[in-house]
């Protein structure tokens, strides 16, 4: 007798991402008033989109693969928050928009199947929710509402241009590296084992691996800005580049709050701030409420992205990802209580201490992430599609 398979076509496999992003438009606009149906339909068609994850023929490099899973595994998370917690009828999430250089709020969305779809696109579509009352905090908005459209576009094409020729070099400059290659030549030039080699060397390649991923999500967020303006899709002010200001990381909470790219700050603390505050009903600002959400927030990231690696291998292991970001709500804890330790003894801002804090981050990051890194990189991270090597950089 043969076995239950959840396994849907290829042909519907290859639209997974746009498919649960429907479906979860989809549960959105059927609103708080239809929630037989919302879950009773949705919740089972979204659980089977996401487990083809598990069944995807796959003949593409490994980094394309595992992206799909991360993105997956977001949109799952959005999911929750949209539809399980309930977090955008509760918090009443709103357009800002720009009348004459002065903010307005848009009315509350109404329970209508199709506004509240067009609520759902709208938010679907969004860069980090920039422009809505619950964008993520930290994010610099870098022009005013008043700034050029014409002027914007072209800066933000140029951005995604210079972007993609630093990215291109990133990629070469890894697949020339002893740990990879092009698709096309692996057969001829295999990857040495990063995670067998000293920790200073696995410690130099991690800060290579966190500058290529720096390069590929600017060059898309940049060709996203320049898209989304261009088209009257959004305007100069709700399209601001990925990373925050690299002065900023003088601290492992600050690189990951103000520096990173905040994309998965709203999924990643929702269901933090809900378990605190509606489930345990942690006071506010409290220490057990600040730091079950960091550990938590941290906890869906590694869910993430060591889910996209279950995906990959169709196994239980995970690149050590989870075990990673934990730890980076572990290094946070103990690095905010030496600050405040070194307040109460009367150490005060300076360039001297923030040149420290630099140092001191630019160490942790990289030893914190050598060994997911090492392992994502031993099972084909830097093995990737030929493209045209403008700089000569490659194998």
């Amino acid at each position: 007798m043969s076995s239950l398979s959840l396994e849907l076509p290829q042909s519907l496999i290859a639209f997974q991402v746009p498919l649960l992003y429907l479906v979860n438009i989809f549960a959105l606009a059927l609103g708080p008033k239809h929630n037989v149906l919302r879950y009773g339909l949705t919740l089972p068609l979204f659980v089977l989109l996401v487990a083809q994850s598990l069944y995807r023929d796959w003949d593409g490099v490994f980094g394309m693969h595992y992206a799909l899973g991360c993105m997956v595994l977001s949109v799952a998370f959005t999911y929750v928050e949209w539809n399980l917690l309930r977090i955008p009828d509760k918090e009443k999430w709103r357009k800002i928009r720009y009348v004459q250089g002065k903010e307005e709020v848009e009315d509350v969305v109404g329970d209508g199947f199709w506004e509240r779809a067009w609520w759902g696109v709208r938010l679907a579509m969004g860069n980090r929710y920039v422009g809505w009352t619950q964008e993520s905090k930290n994010v610099v908005k870098e022009v005013g509402p008043e700034y050029s459209r014409v002027r914007f576009v072209l800066r933000k094409a140029l951005r995604a241009a210079m972007f993609h020729v630093l990215h291109n070099a990133a990629n070469a400059y890894t697949a020339a590296s002893p740990y990879g290659s092009w698709d096309d030549i692996k057969h001829v030039k295999p990857i040495d084992n990063l995670v067998d080699r000293p920790f200073l060397t696995r410690w130099s390649y991690t800060w290579f691996h966190i500058i290529l991923t720096y390069t590929a999500l600017e060059e898309l967020n940049a060709a996203y800005g320049a898209v989304s303006v261009a088209t009257g899709f959004a305007s100069p002010q709700d399209c601001p580049s990925a990373f925050g200001d690299l002065r900023e990381l003088v601290t492992v909470r600050k690189a990951w709050s103000r520096v990173w790219h905040q994309q998965c700050r709203h999924l990643c603390s929702s269901p933090g701030i809900f378990i605190t505050r509606d489930v345990l009903h942690l006071r506010k600002g409290s220490f057990g409420s600040k730091y079950l959400q960091l550990i938590i927030g941290f906890g869906v990231s590694g869910i993430v992205h060591g889910g996209a690696s279950m995906f990959v291998y169709r196994s239980f292991g995970d690149d050590a990802a989870i075990a990673y970001f934990l730890g980076q709500a572990f290094i946070i804890m103990v690095e905010d209580h030496v600050i405040e330790l070194g307040k109460s003894v009367g150490f005060k801002d300076s360039v001297f201490w923030r040149f420290a804090g630099f140092a001191w981050t630019v160490f942790a990051l990289g030893a914190s992430t050598q060994a997911w890194t090492a392992r994502l990189v031993r099972n084909g991270m830097w093995i990737h599609e030929r493209g045209q090597d403008y700089l000569g950089l490659g194998p």
